[in-house]
């Protein structure tokens, strides 16, 4: 048995119109019926390629709407996160649709977006299973194997309910002094700033500063050690 990485460059479709971009993605979900073909997606953008990423997708030709229902930016960085539907005609199946219709398993959701090429981890039975689906692939475009393993691992990640139980410990005002850290360089080697500018700045006691950034960093340590742990024991 081998897990296998694959990446392809889907010609003439909006993805591969991205090369150019600082963009990556997550293909959340998808359904295809009748060449109708809508998906939902996890995009991450620099700040500066949003509104052309977008307008790249919803000016392609087989584009028939794309909606933005989730758009924010992300602290410390000039980047924006977006969670999109498209609706789009095709007169073909996808990559995705391809190796599901010939018998191979995806693993972890519906494949990634990343320099312009869609990504797929495949489960596969044999190096002839991975010879198909290369040759599968590239009925699309360029296709590369990017890994290959032998056996299968489980990735052990976060559930969407444990994430949001961390991030329900991260009140406000911790979030906020999480923030002026990080971006003042106090969690940096040496230092950038002290506790004392910190709390200072948010004109607040450092003690009070002192409390709410141990609390914030206990919760998320707690949080992470155990799937730190846990890789640890399977790399093992």
């Amino acid at each position: 048995m081998l897990t296998a990485r694959l990446s392809v460059t889907y010609e003439d479709n909006w993805t591969s119109s991205l090369v150019s971009h600082d963009v990556s993605g997550q293909f959340l979900a998808s359904t295809f019926r009748d060449r109708r073909y809508v998906g939902l997606l996890a995009l991450e953008i620099a700040g500066a390629d949003y509104d052309g990423v977008i307008e790249c997708i919803r000016d392609h030709e087989s584009t028939m709407s794309v909606e933005v229902i989730e758009r924010y930016g992300i602290s410390g960085v000039d980047r924006v996160s977006a969670t999109i539907v498209l609706r789009s005609d095709h007169f073909e199946y996808t990559p995705l649709q391809v190796l599901r219709q010939e018998g191979f398993m995806p693993l972890g959701g519906f494949g990634e977006l990343r320099d312009g090429a869609e990504i797929f981890d495949l489960l596969l039975m044999n190096r002839e299973d991975l010879a198909r689906a290369v040759e599968l692939l590239e009925r699309f475009g360029p296709t590369r194997i990017e890994s290959v393993s032998s056996g299968f691992q489980r990735r052990i990640t976060p559930s969407v309910t444990e994430w949001n139980a961390l991030f329900d410990t991260i009140t406000p005002k911790r979030r906020q002094i999480l923030n002026e850290a990080l971006e003042a360089g106090y969690f940096d080697i040496p230092r950038g700033t002290t506790l004392q500018e910190i709390a200072d700045d948010l004109d607040i006691a450092k003690t009070t500063a002192s409390q709410h950034l141990r609390k914030a960093e206990r919760s998320i340590m707690r949080f992470l050690i155990k799937y730190i742990n846990i890789s640890a024991v399977e790399e093992d």
